[in-house]
């Protein structure tokens, strides 16, 4: 398929669009229109209103997940990242992974497909879209994606890479995953891990404390019931370290341009 369009210049308010949303129902494109105001929000409050960032979405498909997935949590978390990546994405595509003890790249997520892609990938089990998930795997190792997501970075790239992380924890390789983290502090990309049940976050926690980077380049809150947190608190928890990284990335050169 041909990349998506480029997204339109913002708006005074900042407030970008994508092509697409003109196809979205009235509804959705209202909602939409919302939760986009409530990210440039963040973004201008933040001191970073014009930041761009490459986004990928990494999402948990381990057994402990079955609850967010048969309740369509995870869907509602993918409807609502689509609004970050309009407005920090050149085309405001979001890239995706599905991971348990290996992972999947997944085809972009975009505004007006956003709905086909949830009913088509967002699964624990099966084959779908000619991915088989059983190959996944159904425990965790955060290792082979983080890795493969780290492969793609290239040092002073101009373009960060913002990486939002959705799981419901029970890392288990403190060790590795640490040492990981600290070398990747070098590259340009941030990683903000979500927790989206009620699990022992307690790896999480600690990298996000974690001594010895170059720049803090990792952040982590949990939420409970996030249909229950509003867009604006989701946004701002989200997004709130990301423009710190940035500032720090660009001062020591992590991030070119």
């Amino acid at each position: 398929p041909a990349p998506p369009a480029p997204a339109v210049p913002a708006t005074p308010d900042g407030v970008r669009s994508v092509p697409g949303e003109q196809r979205l129902s009235f509804e959705k494109r209202q909602r939409l229109d919302l939760r986009k105001r409530e990210v440039a929000k963040v973004l201008l409050t933040k001191g970073a209103p014009t930041a761009r960032a490459r986004v990928v979405m990494v999402i948990d498909k381990t057994g402990s997940m079955r609850r967010q997935y048969s309740t369509r949590v995870v869907h509602r978390v993918v409807e609502r990242m689509i609004p970050v990546a309009i407005q920090l994405d050149d085309d405001g595509s979001l890239e995706a992974y599905l991971y348990g003890s290996s992972f999947a790249r997944l085809p972009d997520v975009t505004v007006e497909q956003a709905d086909e892609w949830s009913d088509t990938f967002l699964h624990l089990d099966g084959t779908h879209g000619g991915i088989s998930y059983r190959r996944i795997g159904g425990y965790n190792d955060e290792i082979p994606i983080m890795s493969e997501v780290l492969s793609t970075l290239r040092q002073h790239d101009p373009m960060p890479t913002l990486v939002l992380f959705f799981t419901d924890g029970g890392f288990s390789q403190r060790g590795p995953i640490t040492e990981l983290v600290r070398q990747a502090s070098g590259l340009p990309a941030f990683w903000q891990f979500v927790g989206i049940g009620r699990a022992n976050y307690g790896l999480l926690t600690a990298l996000d404390e974690l001594e010895g980077r170059v720049v803090d380049n990792v952040g982590f809150f949990e939420l409970d019931d996030i249909d229950a947190v509003a867009d604006s608190e989701l946004y701002a928890r989200l997004l709130g370290e990301f423009p710190d990284w940035l500032r720090a990335a660009r001062a020591a050169g992590i991030v070119g341009g």
